[in-house]
């Protein structure tokens, strides 16, 4: 079941993640007023959303080269942050512009940490 070397703990981050993705979506869209069933639905919703996104992303990214890993993980970033933010009192385009900043910054910050950190998979010499 845990092939590749995955540890039983390394499942269970995604899980993790998304329940507190989910939980916070939740009090982002209550907005201090009561709670009710949409906040609810929207919180599993989006909490199962995260992590399945998180899941294939972690356990799929090692298939990929550190050139499309990291804005893959930007981009993933990005958006949750995005969606986060416009579920508070911002306007669409205060938290679109948001979700790209904070996703270009999470593509160049993981790009420079895997070309500084990894070893190339092809070592041979042409």
């Amino acid at each position: 079941m845990f092939h590749g070397g995955h540890s039983p703990l390394a499942m269970g981050i995604p899980l993790l993640m998304g329940i507190g993705y989910g939980a916070y979506a939740a009090f982002m869209a209550r907005a201090g007023g009561p709670a009710d069933y949409t906040q609810l639905w929207l919180a599993v919703a989006s909490g199962i959303g995260f992590a399945a996104l998180m899941y294939v992303i972690l356990f799929t990214q090692r298939a990929l080269s550190r050139e499309l890993r990291a804005p893959l993980w930007g981009a993933f970033l990005g958006s949750a942050v995005g969606f986060l933010r416009g579920l508070g009192d911002f306007s669409i385009y205060r938290s679109a512009g948001f979700g790209l900043v904070i996703g270009a910054a999470v593509t160049v910050v993981l790009y420079y940490w895997w070309h500084t950190h990894e070893q190339p998979s092809d070592t041979s010499s042409a």
